[in-house]
């Protein structure tokens, strides 16, 4: 067993396989299924799993280890209640038993991951009040001293530790405790506190060498040094071998201006090791730590030639470099590292963001060319070499030649199926995380080239979800259902079917076909915000068909509880009301989404539909009646409709408060279809008119900002960036107070980049 490992995980670890060992043939696959969900991080089917064998016959350490499981798969989704729930029965049920302790731990670890230290505070007492003297009791003492102390708590940490050391002195947390008050003493000038502890400790553990060296650090924070160096040197003596003590006997001969001395000392620490990497990797990290830079990278140089496939080393001599100013010297190093790690995903991810600042900094462009000339130099004089291939492909992705990165990862393909697999995923990944379009590339080449189909159902969802992000809904649809044609794995998730089913309602607008999918998902075994998001769509899609009170009858619960739908939910109650033209009611329910929201795009959308209705209460808001049904007929995907609609209300009441909003609204609809004429036609009729009147006198309407933008949008998208600086002028001088401005400066700014250039 590892054990680098946590004493508490070495322990979970042991019990684990203790359980597994005692199952049945039956059970142990069953398990051994619903542990690889958790571990492959598909976290939903392992919480069914976890749950369909809590209804079968288990041995309790089976029930518990598998209760445990559940509690850590809720975690990951986010299901903190659950996840509280599961974890405090297994306390509450037996406090001294081995899970329980377990329990305790990710029960704190729940909000100390979340950064929520009074939570995990606050539970820590708690159990301890509940279960005092057990084996929880105990662990929660530790941690709630342990929570403490990374809150800056340092007063209540300090008490917590020596409570806990007090209560419980047979604890196998007791060492890890002394240590952390120790270091809490030290950190907070109780030196004498500090000291007391100590030697009560080494009465107790008179061959500890750890404690002596704590003693000795003590003494040096207090400037007490030549109590520090006969400590050292007497700890030395005893165990020559010990390196920890070594290092901080050199440290102190710098602090004391013996540089000479320090050296001596370090260097015994390779002596009769010349060819122990570990120890010369020490030796340059000491160096480098203390400014000695030419004896750094001489250090790593020697480790280097002993592993020249440690991809850790090269970044430590280029980081020697770097200090120094020498960018190229660091540069040459980083692709001697690249050429030599060979196909290892960690080492090579690290290499290349410690290159960050060369490749991300445009001052560095020069010495960037010269690296990937220096490459495709080598490439040619070796054109088998792989590793130089891969080189210059990574060099040509960071530098933002993606295509040419694409095509030398499309060719290695065939020699490293899997690897380059990894390679595409992770670069498509990062290119879709900065918004760069030519992640679909980097998807749909691995799409064509892997043969891997867990890889490729994952792959679809990735492309499927990038495409939402784009609007390209059709393509989306398409491709999610390529992947249930082809039974790839996942295709039929909960989660695939979800993602299909807001796309076929927000994306494609056909709310009938989404109704279907949502209903399906109802009859599968769906968990926490699964049931509450597929609850929610089918109430909007009921929304959108013009089915009211069905749809309000399925927000209202949603909206009722806290959860993160709660605010949707509650607006989608006023949309109801607004496309059935009770305004009325539709002003409460946005007045109360307002109160709960917490994103500014659906508090913006609820505020808009107030102003919208307060505005417009001429001609007893039958045209405002009329802009909301437009409103929900483009949202069900009759555009057609939507626009005769428009038209109607327009030709009806020329004169109506309304009209503005309706050339907008139509402006939408036109440029959302790629009219962009027409589109523009409608937003001129908003800034040169104002409630149906128009010409040059005319007062400006409130929505001609909104209409010079897309105006101006439209432009740039055409690259028509004379018209489209026009547009942007005029906003900036026409109404220079409004916020708008500051987005028109900048889109001013970067035209004048682009035409520059």
């Amino acid at each position: 067993m590892n054990k680098s490992l946590p004493l508490w995980q070495r322990t979970a670890l042991a019990i684990t396989m203790m359980a597994l060992c005692a199952a049945p043939a039956l059970g142990l696959d069953a398990i051994e299924a619903a542990h690889e969900h958790f571990h492959e991080r598909r976290y939903a089917e392992a919480v069914q799993a976890y749950h369909a064998l809590l209804e079968t016959e288990l041995q309790q350490s089976q029930r518990d280890n598998i209760r445990l499981m559940l509690g850590q798969s809720y975690a990951k989704l986010g299901e903190d209640a659950d996840a509280h729930r599961v974890f405090k029965e297994i306390i509450d049920e037996n406090p001294s038993g081995s899970y329980a302790t377990q329990a305790v731990h990710r029960l704190s670890n729940l909000y100390l991951q979340r950064y929520q230290f009074r939570a995990a505070i606050l539970h820590c007492k708690q159990i301890l009040k509940q279960h005092p003297g057990t084996n929880a009791a105990a662990t929660a003492a530790y941690l709630l001293a342990q929570s403490e102390y990374t809150a800056g708590q340092h007063e209540d940490a300090m008490e917590s530790y020596r409570y806990f050391l007090d209560t419980f002195p047979h604890s196998p947390y007791g060492f890890s405790a002394v240590n952390s008050l120790i270091q809490l003493y030290i950190e907070n000038k109780r030196y004498a506190a500090a000291e007391k502890l100590i030697a009560a400790q080494m009465k107790r553990h008179p061959g500890d060498t750890t404690l002596l060296e704590k003693l000795a650090v003590l003494y040096q924070q207090q400037g007490a040094q030549p109590k520090a160096l006969e400590l050292y040197r007497s700890a030395l003596e005893q165990h020559p071998g010990n390196t920890s003590i070594r290092k901080k006997l050199g440290s102190l001969y710098v602090e004391l201006g013996k540089t000479k001395q320090a050296v001596e000392e370090w260097k015994k620490l390779v002596a009769g090791e010349t060819n122990s990497v570990a120890r010369q990797q020490e030796l340059g990290a000491l160096y480098l730590s203390h400014k000695m830079y030419s004896e750094a990278i001489a250090a790593y140089r020697q480790a280097i030639r002993f592993s020249p496939q440690n991809g850790y080393l090269y970044t430590q001599l280029a980081a020697a470099y770097k200090i120094q100013g020498r960018i190229e010297e660091a540069g040459m190093v980083y692709l001697q590292a690249l050429q030599n790690v060979g196909m290892a995903h960690n080492q090579r991810e690290a290499i290349l963001f410690a290159m960050q600042d060369i490749y991300d900094n445009p001052s560095q462009k020069p010495l960037m060319a010269k690296l990937i000339a220096h490459t495709q130099k080598a490439t040619k004089r070796q054109p088998r070499n792989v590793n130089l291939a891969l080189t210059l492909a990574e060099l040509l992705f960071y530098d933002g030649q993606s295509q040419k990165a694409l095509e030398t990862f499309t060719q290695l393909h065939a020699r490293y199926p899997v690897y380059i697999d990894i390679m595409l995923e992770q670069y498509a990944r990062r290119l879709a995380r900065n918004g760069n379009r030519e992640a679909v590339d980097f998807y749909q080449t691995l799409l064509q080239v892997s043969s891997d189909s867990a890889r490729l159902g994952e792959t679809h969802r990735k492309l499927a979800r990038l495409y939402h992000k784009m609007e390209r809904w059709h393509d989306a649809v398409e491709l999610l259902t390529a992947a249930a044609n082809a039974a790839l794995p996942g295709a039929n998730s909960i989660e695939t079917r979800l993602l299909l089913a807001q796309l076929q309602l927000h994306g494609l607008r056909t709310p009938e076909e989404a109704y279907a999918t949502f209903q399906r998902l109802l009859t599968r075994r769906l968990i926490g915000s699964q049931l509450i998001e597929a609850r929610l769509g089918i109430a909007e899609c009921q929304l959108l068909l013009a089915q009211y009170p069905q749809a309000q009858e399925g927000f209202a619960p949603i909206a009722a509880d806290a959860n993160r739908f709660q605010a949707t939910a509650q607006k989608l109650i006023g949309d109801a009301y607004f496309f059935a033209a009770d305004f009325e009611k539709a002003e409460e329910a946005y007045k109360q989404a307002i109160l709960i929201s917490k994103t500014d795009r659906l508090t913006n959308d609820a505020l808009e539909r107030l102003v919208l209705i307060q505005s417009h209460p001429d001609y007893l808001k039958i045209p405002l009646a009329a802009y909301a049904t437009a409103v929900r007929l483009h949202q069900r995907g009759q555009t057609d409709a939507a626009v005769q609609q428009c038209e109607r209300t327009l030709d009806a009441y020329p004169q109506a408060l309304i009209v503005d909003d309706i050339w907008l609204f139509l402006g939408d609809i036109y440029r959302e279809g790629g009219k962009d004429a027409a589109a523009m036609a409608a937003y001129r009729q908003i800034v040169t008119s104002v409630g149906g009147a128009s010409g040059p006198d005319v007062p400006k309407s409130a929505l001609a900002v909104k209409a010079l933008m897309h105006i101006a949008a439209i432009y740039q998208r055409q690259t028509d960036y004379a018209n489209a600086i026009a547009t942007y002028t005029t906003l900036i001088t026409d109404y220079p107070e409004d916020v708008i401005t500051v987005y028109a400066r900048q889109q001013l700014d970067k035209l004048a980049k682009i035409q520059h250039n």
